[in-house]
């Protein structure tokens, strides 16, 4: 456990705490009193039951009771004792992560002392900090021992276990999309001025992915033009990457990062700036005000969740319409390895912590393309627009060249240029493989069914390669370009899956049309 980080002529020097004795004591209240002394933690002496900490984005209160609950004799320890050592664990934590964090694991930890004996040996929250915990806990009786064993035995993940964002059909996304746009056409300048962060939150965070809490702390002065290009500057967490000391201030925690912005994304902007003298002050250099008065100044997360769901009740019809603040920085990773990638989805997804997050909805990314597929074709707009330029042909298929099979829809093949056939190949390296071409329609209903589940198990599988190729950069094993390369697979397999299901909804669209007549 780290005590300290002493920085002296490029060398780092660590002070390490592998036991709760009185020396850790007096280590543990003198980084008490700095921490008090910088205002992290604003409330609270050592020996009290509860503290509060703050980062200047979030305030927490931890407090050091068992609830009812009772310290157990395998522990070792009497209650006051523990509690102790929960402090001083606590204190020996701040400036590793998160004040948030911070919280939950020392709340974990009591918890943890007031479980009996055959429940703690189950435990499986924490796991590394309760591990690491009890192994500082001096003089052990032998039971903290038994407890430890267990706990090794029984745990599958190194750390929390935390379960994955689970997004909502991508049919909800694109509905919601509608409903922003047919709102904001027809409110009025108060609604639009009250409305705006959700607005912008969906318009933004869907193209960049940032974090909600990054979104809300975009500065006052975050658009700009810079040589006839509008540039868009955003904070970005640290606290994501590891080894990082955490400093509990906006300035020491975030970085600013620009990226260039189309011009009507800034103009909304620069117009919600210019109307700032109808809303409250607020202390930080933040673009929105928060709701009301608040302590720490700029509009927070509980905030932005409320007015969320004000706008899903006003433009959806109804407040629990599936759309929540972070899915949207998913949808942008999604949408843009969908559509061309970008060096921005390579950087975010190879510096994930955790890679399993990613792989639970990156892997099955076909249901994403079937939802784009059947919720434009069921709105009869002719547009796929996951990239923007892909259309669903509405005609028959006159013109195309008949080959084994099915038919080509490619112009060219007349006239002798297979510069198309030489694009799809099968396994084994055969050119020319008409089933897996873009340009193929299968003439018969079973050859179809199975072309188009091909092409769904294909991006799956695809899917799943990227993951594994960013979680080899993401160890040092690999290169950015292992996933510009995986990026690219994908994108190729996605388009020819929209394309066979196009065929699919085409063909039934022409069988209904016959019917009618």
């Amino acid at each position: 456990m780290i005590a300290d980080m002493q920085m002296h002529k490029g060398y780092t020097k660590v002070l390490l705490v592998r036991e709760m004795d009185a020396g850790t004591r007096l280590q543990v209240e003198r980084k008490f009193a700095e921490y008090a002394a910088r205002g992290v933690i604003d409330r609270g002496a050592f020996p009290d039951a509860e503290w509060r900490i703050t980062d200047e984005v979030k305030r927490r209160n931890i407090r050091f009771e068992t609830g009812g609950g009772t310290v157990q004799e395998w522990t070792g320890c009497s209650e006051k004792c523990f509690l102790d050592y929960v402090k001083s664990y606590t204190v020996l934590l701040l400036g590793t992560m998160a004040a948030s964090s911070v919280a939950e694991i020392s709340r974990s930890l009591v918890r943890l002392g007031c479980s009996g004996f055959g429940e703690a040996c189950t435990w499986d929250v924490y796991t590394s900090h309760a591990l690491r915990f009890l192994d500082m806990i001096p003089g052990s009786p032998g039971y903290t021992g038994a407890v430890m064993e267990r706990i090794e035995e029984n745990r599958t993940l190194d750390g929390w276990a935390r379960k994955p964002r689970r997004l909502s059909d991508f049919r909800y996304y694109l509905r919601f999309d509608r409903y922003v746009n047919e709102f904001w056409e027809t409110a009025d300048e108060d609604t639009k001025d009250y409305f705006f962060p959700v607005y912008l939150w969906w318009r933004l965070t869907s193209i960049l992915p940032l974090r909600a809490t990054e979104f809300l702390l975009l500065p006052g002065g975050c658009i700009h033009n810079r040589e006839g290009k509008w540039i868009l500057t955003v904070r970005r967490t640290k606290l994501k990457k590891k080894l990082r000391k955490v400093g509990y201030t906006i300035e020491t925690d975030y970085t600013l990062h620009e990226y260039e912005v189309p011009e009507w994304l800034a103009g909304d902007i620069l117009a919600y700036k210019a109307n700032g003298e109808k809303r409250r002050p607020h202390g930080k250099d933040t673009l929105f005000s928060p709701a009301r008065t608040a302590q720490l100044g700029y509009m927070t997360y509980c905030q932005m969740r409320r007015r969320l769901l004000e706008f899903r009740e006003k433009a959806a019809g109804r407040a629990d319409y599936p759309v929540r603040l972070g899915d949207t920085r998913h949808l942008a990773m999604i949408n843009l390895i969908l559509s061309g990638g970008s060096p921005v989805v390579c950087r975010e997804l190879a510096g994930h912590e955790d890679i399993g997050i990613s792989s639970s909805y990156y892997a099955n990314l076909s249901t994403v393309v079937e939802s784009a597929v059947y919720e434009k074709y069921r709105e009869n707009r002719g547009k796929i627009t996951l990239d923007g330029s892909l259309k669903i042909r509405m005609g028959d298929r006159q013109g195309m060249t008949e080959v084994e099979g099915g038919r080509c829809d490619y112009a060219g093949i007349p006239e002798g240029d297979i510069s198309e056939c030489m694009k799809s190949y099968r396994e084994g390296g055969h050119f020319g493989e008409c089933r897996n071409c873009v340009h193929y329609y299968p003439g018969q209903d079973g050859l179809r069914l199975t072309v188009q589940e091909g092409f769904r198990k294909k991006v799956d599988e695809d899917g799943m390669f990227l993951m594994e190729m960013i979680e080899q950069v993401r160890r040092g094993n690999g290169a950015q370009e292992d996933i510009m390369s995986a990026l690219l697979r994908l994108q190729n397999s996605s388009a020819c899956y929209r394309e066979a299901l196009e065929r699919k909804m085409e063909g039934e669209k022409n069988g209904k049309a016959k019917q009618n007549r």
